[in-house]
């Protein structure tokens, strides 16, 4: 059985309020070849004060790696980048 891919999703307030609202669906809107390699859950808080930056929401996990102002085609191009190294 092959490994999937832990997107969490911080649905916190400030990343809700920039944009993560729009993530929290990820599964639904990747594209039909990533949606079976990966496992979505939300979080509240995904640990960006850890950074000591200005904060960058909405934050996702991948893989317990942080990214600071996710978008859709920023996790795609990531699973992209996951799934190809998985496979080889």
């Amino acid at each position: 059985m092959e490994e999937k891919i832990n997107i969490k999703v911080c649905v916190g307030t400030y990343c809700y309020v920039m944009g993560g609202h729009q993530l929290r669906e990820i599964k639904t809107l990747l594209p039909e070849y990533l949606q079976d390699k990966v496992k979505v859950e939300a979080s509240v808080c995904l640990g960006c004060d850890e950074l000591n930056s200005k904060p960058n929401p909405p934050y996702v996990k991948i893989n317990e790696e942080l990214m600071a102002s996710a978008s859709l085609e920023k996790i795609i191009l990531k699973l992209e980048l996951l799934t190809n190294y998985i496979n080889q």
